[in-house]
C-alpha cells in the first residue's frame, strides 16, 4: 500500500513539473507547416471521449479534439462531438479566452451571463472573455456540438516574461518541484456549479448569436475571389464580438459547379469547417478532398481556394483569427499564367541544330528570367503519319511553348539581352515562324514524363 501511495505522489509530482516547465518556457519558433493532409482534422466518432458532468453540467458530452493549440494563431482548441439528450455543459466563466458553442442540428438552450433562451439550430453563440456561458440539450436526441476557443493575448504572457529573468549573479535558479506553479491561473476557466437544467427561459435571447445558419440568411456572391459561378455567403460575427484577435465567423455555401477562387490573407489565419457536403480545398500547391466534420487550418499568406464536389454542395463555417486585432485583408490571386506558343517552319536538315539550340541556348537564357515557369519544344510527326491520323496540313514542323507566371514577365523577357541572343540564333534556323499568346485557365500534370532533371531534356543516367 505504501509503494502505491509513493508511486501516486511521484506521478503527481512529475505531472506538475511538466506543467510548470511548459508554462515557464516560451514556445519554440514556428516550424515549417505540415503537409496539408496531415494538418486537417477529421471527425471520427470512435475518437470522441465521454465527458461526464462537463463544467458541473448534466449528463454526457462526447468530445474529440479536431485541432489543437497552434494549428492557427491564438487557437487553444477546436472540439467536436455529440451533446447527449438531457445533457449540458455547465455554467462557467472564461477570463482569458473567447469561446463559441455551435450546435449544427438541434434546438438547444443557451446561457450567457445567467440569461437563457432556446435557439433554433444550426446556430452559434459566442462567449467573450470575462463572461459566462452554458448550453443544455433538452431534447430526446443528441445534438451535434462544436467548440472553438481562442486565447486572449496582449504581449508576452506572464510565464514567458518570468522565464526570461536571469538568476542573480552567483546563484542558481531553483527547479520548482511538486504541485507549486507560480504562473498558474485557476480562474482562467471558473465553474459556477449550475447545470442550467429546468431554468426559466427568456422569450428572446439577450446575448449575441450568429442567427440561424440557413441558406435563407445567405446572400449570393458572383465569382467570389475570382471563383466560378455563384456562391452564398454571410458574415455571422465580426471582430466586435470578441476580446481576442478572433475576427469573424462566416457561413459559406458552395453549390455544385461553383468555387471560391484563389486568394490569401496577409494578416488572418482561418479554419474552414465542413458542416455539410463534400468538396476540395487547395492550399498553395497541395489539395485535399474534404467532407462533413473536417477542419482545415489555413495560415496567413497561404494561397487557398475551395470547390464543391460534382454531386453535392459544400457548406462550411469559417473561423478567422487576425494576427493584429481588427485588421482584416484579402488578396485575390487569379490563375493567370501566361503561355506563348511559337510555331517554326524548319527544314529537315536543320532539325538536329534546332533541337540543340533549344537545349543549349534558349533554356539557359529563359532560366535567368523572373516569372519563368517552364518551356517545351515539340516536333510534329512525319507528314505521312500526320495525314494518316487526320491532322490538317501545315508548313510548321516545330512548336515551342513558354510558360510565365504573368504576361508582363514574358514581355519583360523579350526586352533582355539574353532574349535577343537566343531569338537571333533560333529564328536563323527557321524558314518562317508565328506565335500565339494565351492565358492558362486550367492545367493538370500528374508527373513529369521525362523524370527528375536539372535542365529540360538532359540525358538520364541509367
Amino acid at each position: 500500500m505504501k509503494n502505491n501511495v509513493t508511486k501516486s505522489k511521484l506521478l503527481v509530482t512529475l505531472f506538475s513539473l511538466i506543467l510548470t516547465v511548459t508554462c515557464l518556457f516560451p514556445a519554440r519558433a514556428q516550424e515549417k507547416p505540415k503537409p496539408l493532409a496531415d494538418r486537417i482534422g477529421h471527425t471520427d466518432q470512435s475518437k470522441a471521449m465521454a465527458g461526464k458532468n462537463v463544467h458541473q453540467g448534466a449528463g454526457t458530452l462526447y468530445m474529440q479534439t479536431l485541432l489543437g493549440r497552434g494549428a492557427i494563431t491564438g487557437l487553444n482548441f477546436m472540439h467536436h462531438g455529440p451533446l447527449m439528450p438531457k445533457s449540458s455543459i455547465g455554467h462557467h466563466y472564461h477570463t482569458n479566452s473567447d469561446e463559441m458553442f455551435l450546435i449544427l442540428d438541434a434546438d438547444c438552450e443557451f446561457t450567457v451571463n445567467g440569461r437563457t433562451a432556446l435557439l433554433k439550430g444550426p446556430v452559434g453563440v459566442p462567449c467573450s472573455s470575462g463572461n459566462s456561458h452554458a448550453v443544455y440539450n433538452p431534447s430526446a436526441k443528441q445534438a451535434d456540438w462544436v467548440n472553438f476557443n481562442v486565447a486572449v493575448t496582449s504581449g508576452p504572457s506572464p510565464a514567458a516574461a518570468y522565464a526570461t529573468v536571469a538568476a542573480p549573479s552567483g546563484t542558481v535558479a531553483p527547479v520548482r518541484r511538486g504541485s507549486y506553479n507560480y504562473s498558474a491561473d485557476p480562474t482562467g476557466t471558473f465553474d459556477i456549479g449550475d447545470d442550467r437544467v429546468g431554468v426559466v427561459l427568456d422569450k428572446k435571447p439577450t446575448f449575441l448569436n450568429t442567427g440561424q445558419l440557413t441558406k435563407a440568411s445567405l446572400r449570393p456572391v458572383v465569382n467570389m475571389n475570382g471563383g466560378k459561378d455563384t456562391v452564398f455567403y454571410r458574415r455571422a460575427l465580426g471582430p466586435g464580438a470578441f476580446v481576442s484577435n478572433w475576427a469573424f465567423v462566416d457561413h459559406l455555401l458552395i453549390p455544385v459547379g461553383s468555387s471560391v477562387g484563389r486568394h490569401y490573407h496577409a494578416g488572418v489565419d482561418e479554419v474552414y469547417f465542413v458542416i455539410k457536403g463534400k468538396g476540395k480545398v487547395y492550399v498553395n500547391d497541395e489539395w485535399a478532398e474534404i467532407a462533413y466534420g473536417d477542419a482545415v487550418p489555413v495560415k496567413a499568406g497561404e494561397i487557398h481556394s475551395l470547390e464543391s464536389s460534382s454531386s453535392e454542395p459544400l457548406e462550411m463555417i469559417v473561423y478567422g483569427v487576425a494576427l493584429e486585432k481588427g485588421k482584416l485583408d484579402v488578396v485575390d490571386v487569379p490563375l493567370t499564367l501566361a503561355k506563348l506558343q511559337m510555331f517554326f517552319e524548319v527544314m529537315p536538315e536543320n532539325y538536329a541544330a534546332f533541337e540543340k539550340n533549344y537545349i543549349e541556348v534558349y533554356v539557359p537564357a529563359l532560366r535567368k528570367q523572373p516569372g519563368y515557369l517552364g518551356s517545351k519544344l515539340i516536333r510534329r510527326f512525319p507528314a505521312d503519319y500526320m495525314k494518316k491520323i487526320g491532322s490538317p496540313e501545315t508548313k510548321f514542323t516545330f512548336e515551342m511553348e513558354l510558360l510565365f507566371e504573368r504576361e508582363e514577365q514574358r514581355v519583360a523577357w523579350t526586352k533582355t539581352p539574353e532574349h535577343d541572343v537566343a531569338w537571333a540564333k533560333t529564328s536563323a534556323l527557321a524558314k518562317s515562324y508565328q506565335w500565339f499568346g494565351y492565358d492558362v485557365v486550367g492545367m493538370d500534370q500528374v508527373a513529369d514524363p521525362l523524370g527528375k532533371r536539372n535542365m529540360t531534356v538532359e540525358k538520364q543516367k541509367p
